[in-house]
């Protein structure tokens, strides 16, 4: 005889347990009192022992069918928790997501989207990894993440875009240089040299900044591209240009550099929530709907 039991039989033994009555018992579990006598006797034999004392008027159970009472209850309460898991984990409310986004973002957006997130998915770890939007579409497409805040144009094919928010740009200039501090209109920086993200790292926002120069009837006459953040920051407090840059930038302290905002309202930068088109789950839903309320197309 074999000494594995099953999760019937577990029920079943749950059932009578409870009711001390193995009619009532059937009732319970839907079934036929003969049905459900055998599935007590194949687990008493499982066990090698016996469960109960059928009395002529009362059903108890043994010493034996007292101690396995609560295991029985516990390995019934991991099934059932296992269901839900892989319920869950289906239906996208439990797992691990890796979340690529913009360094912009982490200044004053993710402290407001993420513990939001959290109270709605206590059961979703949101993995976080800062990248420029040319490399997160590099990693959604090789699957390394699942969602991105990235900034188009980019290479849609495959991927699934949500415009949700515009970042404004501003000028950061040399912290001397006498429009700092200022509202400006962006034609008051025709004379300058620029300095501009390269197209790789910084595409999004270097093709907004030229829209935004031709808006303001001009074309910038870019001295040097800058491949990150800091670099440009760098350049601009070095004297060799003036730069445009996401509003965000000026929450961190920059040596050197001081801002100057831009009245154009052409000068904004959008921003996307990327995922896979083979991949929507409820949970890229509720981000994009956290971002959305915490942000706004103005």
């Amino acid at each position: 005889m074999s000494s594995d039991f099953t999760f019937q039989q577990l029920r079943a033994f749950v059932a009578v347990a409870d009711e001390l009555n193995f009619r009532r018992a059937a009732e319970r579990m839907h079934t036929t009192q003969p049905v459900l006598s055998r599935q007590i006797k194949a687990l008493e034999q499982a066990l090698h022992a016996p469960l109960f004392d059928r009395g002529t008027r009362r059903v108890s159970l043994t010493a034996a069918g007292q101690a396995f009472l609560p295991e029985a209850g516990r390995l019934l309460g991991n099934i059932e928790s296992a269901r839900r898991a892989v319920s869950e984990t289906i239906s996208g409310e439990r797992g691990v997501i890796r979340f690529g986004y913009l360094e912009p973002a982490a200044y004053g957006l993710l402290p407001l989207v993420l513990p939001r997130f959290r109270a709605r998915f206590p059961k979703i770890d949101l993995e976080l990894h800062e990248m420029h939007s040319y490399e997160s579409v590099r990693q959604l497409r090789r699957r390394a993440i699942e969602v991105a805040l990235l900034r188009p144009p980019i290479d849609q094919d495959g991927l699934h875009l949500d415009i949700v928010y515009a970042d404004r740009l501003v000028a950061a200039l040399p912290e001397h240089h006498p429009l700092a501090g200022r509202a400006i209109a962006l034609r008051e920086l025709a004379g300058e040299r620029f300095v501009s993200y390269s197209a790789k790292q910084g595409a999004g926002v270097h093709a907004a900044a030229l829209q935004a120069c031709a808006a303001g009837g001009f074309s910038p006459t870019i001295a040097h591209l800058a491949s990150s953040t800091p670099m440009l920051m760098s350049l601009v407090a070095a004297g060799q240009g003036v730069g445009l840059v996401p509003e965000p930038f000026t929450m961190a302290p920059r040596p050197g550099v001081g801002f100057a905002t831009l009245t154009d309202p052409e000068a904004r930068s959008f921003v996307a929530l990327a995922r896979r088109e083979d991949d929507d789950r409820a949970a890229y839903r509720e981000l994009r709907e956290i971002i959305e309320h915490h942000t706004d197309l103005r």
